[in-house]
């Protein structure tokens, strides 16, 4: 899990700053990583001689060959927002000639619907994603107070001023009264260096399982921005296809309509004919209606994600769908993957650390503790006791201070830690059993969209025989309007359940990555080259 951690701190610090490093003057410059950029936007600028869109789905070298161009283009986006802050020097000829070219290379960044490239947006847009960042950064510093707490402690104090005194002396023959105007000095320096303090240690160990976790909890963020890109990816794709379709259902059935009015006006049809067709050319425009809403709500959901506010043009291989099975691991495979690698069942156990640690901690109450001192001061005239007097002391000495009675408050807090402890771990097993239940979930779903998967395209290839029959039998005469409706209908119907079988199990197998703590940029990777751009 520690170098899951050093991973993704990695991976965030590269997104946070690619190629942006200090100078000597603590000015931030730019350094491309890459030694020839023409030859970069040369190989961008040069067309892929495809027939077809799809040979590159098919095609393992230029696959390959396409993502390695699309990686560098998209390393190199960070570095559009540092242009605008004079970091590249040189002659303007030169700057400008640099801008034009690195320009060029974010345009199709920021065209792309390719998942990787949403992610980057994601990354550096989703506020949510950004706080849980800066939320970590700042939950880091416990473990640098912790540490501060083995440290010495020095301290300089320094004081000089005036003082008056008015003094009644009793003597024999009577009160003698004076008033002394006088100056006043007090300056030391103090060393003070734990030795042993058992509280101290507790704390430290404890900050150390503390910060761990959130760098869990942080870890867990990514995957559920992942997730949730996934998700809002999908089902805009889902939208953008439920919309074309009822399009297409809008468009037959108004075709069936012209054709029953038109064998109303020969004589050959009915009224009732008619009605039909009618009546359901209005159910489809309110079908229409109601896809391109959703389809609205699911743009305006990944744009807020990714700030991304036009139509994806991607279309999905369906002979890709074979590497989302699961079958690679049986369930119990499964099981152990997210009891090893799930971010959230790691951090509640590294909380569960944290409250043993709080126990030794507020035990430490009944344990001494040692310091070494050492104190350097010089005084004059400090107080009424000591006027007309100077002081220069020096003082090294071991300190122990050894509790006795505290009237049961750090055994009260003691009891208290205990209690919390029992309701770290009471959380623990919830938190293992609810990622057992979503693996078993998401697996035995996967399974299942297999087959219906199977079932919808078997289903749609028979709609489609049934449908191409009525139409030729309703223009022979011997099937009704209504019929030919509902063969219609069923084919839509199959055809758009289909396609949400397709992304469900996408979308199964996402989760089940997520569910069992395996949710990358590699999983993310492999789902975005299941997908390739229209033409």
């Amino acid at each position: 899990m520690e170098t899951r951690n050093k991973c993704l701190r990695g991976q965030i610090a590269a997104l946070r700053g690619f190629l942006v490093s200090a100078s000597p003057k603590d000015e931030p410059t730019l350094k491309l990583r890459f030694p020839n950029l023409a030859v970069l936007f040369v190989l961008w600028l040069r067309p892929l001689r495809l027939t077809s869109l799809r040979e590159l789905a098919y095609t393992a070298t230029l696959r390959r060959l396409s993502r390695l161009v699309r990686s560098v283009r998209l390393a190199l986006y960070p570095a559009r927002s540092l242009i605008s802050g004079s970091l590249i020097r040189g002659s303007c000829a030169a700057n400008f000639l640099l801008y034009v070219v690195l320009w060029l290379c974010f345009l199709p960044v920021q065209a792309q619907d390719d998942l990787n490239g949403l992610y980057q947006l994601a990354v550096t847009h989703n506020a949510d994603y950004r706080a849980a960042l800066a939320n970590t950064e700042a939950e880091r510093e416990e473990l640098t107070k912790a540490k501060a707490l083995f440290y010495p402690k020095v301290n300089l104090g320094l004081m000089r001023g005036r003082g008056v005194t008015d003094r009644t002396t009793q003597t024999n023959i009577g009160a003698l009264n004076s008033n002394l105007n006088y100056e006043l000095e007090n300056y030391s320096f103090s060393v003070k260096q734990p030795l042993f303090n058992k509280e101290t240690m507790a704390i430290y160990g404890g900050a150390k399982s503390y910060v761990s976790a959130q760098e869990s909890l942080l870890e867990q963020e990514n995957a559920k921005l992942i997730l949730k890109l996934v998700s809002v990816y999908l089902e805009t794709l889902y939208g953008q296809e439920r919309v074309r379709l009822q399009q297409s259902k809008v468009d037959a059935v108004n075709q069936q309509l012209r054709q029953a009015e038109q064998r109303y006006q020969r004589g050959s049809g009915t009224v009732v004919e008619v009605s039909e067709a009618q009546s359901n050319l209005d159910v489809a425009k309110a079908e229409q209606i109601q896809a391109e809403n959703d389809l609205l709500s699911n743009q305006q959901s990944l744009q807020i994600l990714t700030g991304v506010s036009r139509p994806l043009s991607a279309e999905l291989v369906v002979e890709g769908l074979n590497r989302f099975t699961g079958a690679e691991y049986p369930i119990e495979r499964w099981l152990d993957l997210a009891r090893q690698n799930h971010p959230e069942l790691a951090a509640a156990t590294l909380e569960v650390d944290v409250a043993r640690k709080d126990i030794e901690k507020k035990q430490a109450g009944h344990y001494p503790t040692l310091d070494l001192v050492g104190v350097r001061s010089y005084s004059q005239n400090d107080s009424n006791n000591t006027l007309g007097s100077r002081f220069d002391t020096t003082t090294i000495a071991l300190q122990m201070n050894v509790p006795l009675f505290a009237g049961g408050y750090v055994s009260a807090n003691v009891r208290q830690s205990a209690s919390r402890l029992t309701a770290s771990e009471e959380t623990m097993i919830a938190k293992s059993r609810e990622i057992e239940f979503n693996v078993r979930k998401y697996y035995q779903s996967l399974q299942a969209q297999q087959q219906s998967i199977s079932a919808y395209q078997q289903a749609v290839q028979s709609a489609t025989v049934t449908l191409d029959g009525t139409q030729k039998g309703f223009l022979a005469g011997f099937k009704t309007n209504h019929e030919v409706l509902d063969a219609q209908q069923k084919l839509f119907s199959n055809r758009l359940l289909l396609t949400k079988a397709y992304y469900s199990l996408i979308s199964d197998w996402v989760n089940l990555q997520f569910s069992s703590g395996l949710l990358s940029l590699e999983a993310l990777n492999r789902v975005s080259q299941v997908f390739v751009s229209k033409k």
